[in-house]
């Protein structure tokens, strides 16, 4: 147990360091989307929170305004800066809320990549919006999810589809740092 928690911190080392430099995407850049309460909320719950690592699990467990899906709701931006806080919350087991494995996920793998979406919120594909969100990734970035990734995996006995097939569409090809 004790090595597993070394790799946990390890992993948590490498994932602030690898957003440490994202900036906060600004009061106007919290979503993309206007269709709902939740993205209102979403606006009202992260509005002015320039610091992710201020942020405690009992916020991320219910933003926004105790739906706990403020990671279906991000814009691009804030979603490269406010992931982190949401991976290392799941790391030390410390997340009751939407898991981050679904929007990092659920959109690349072959069920999923296909889905259409609606014109009202931009077209294309499930598939093609995710492609755009993680090209904005550095390739620190990029690693650290594939790391993230690979200990779900593990935490998971090994076995899950959604992440094995994301893994192997996107996520691993995408891992160039060392």
């Amino acid at each position: 147990m004790k090595n597993s928690r070394h790799l946990d911190e390890h992993l948590i080392d490498k994932v602030e360091r690898a957003f440490a430099e994202v900036e906060y995407p600004g009061d106007d850049d919290l979503t993309d989307s206007s269709y709902g309460e939740e993205p209102r909320a979403l606006v009202n719950d992260f509005r002015g929170k320039t610091d992710w690592k201020q942020l405690d699990v009992a916020f991320l467990n219910q933003a926004p305004d105790g739906w706990g899906t403020a990671l279906s709701f991000f814009s691009d931006n804030a979603l490269r800066f406010y992931l982190p806080a949401y991976i290392i919350a799941d790391i030390r087991g410390d997340l009751d809320s939407y898991d981050p494995v679904a929007r990092l996920c659920s959109s690349l793998t072959p069920q999923g990549e296909r889905k259409k979406i609606a014109k009202m919120w931009g077209g294309g594909t499930m598939g093609s919006r995710a492609r755009a969100c993680f090209a904005k990734f550095s390739p620190q970035q990029l690693s650290a999810v594939v790391a993230y990734l690979r200990w779900k995996l593990d935490a998971r006995a090994g076995h899950d589809p959604t992440i094995e097939q994301a893994l192997e569409n996107y996520w691993l090809e995408h891992d160039v740092v060392p």
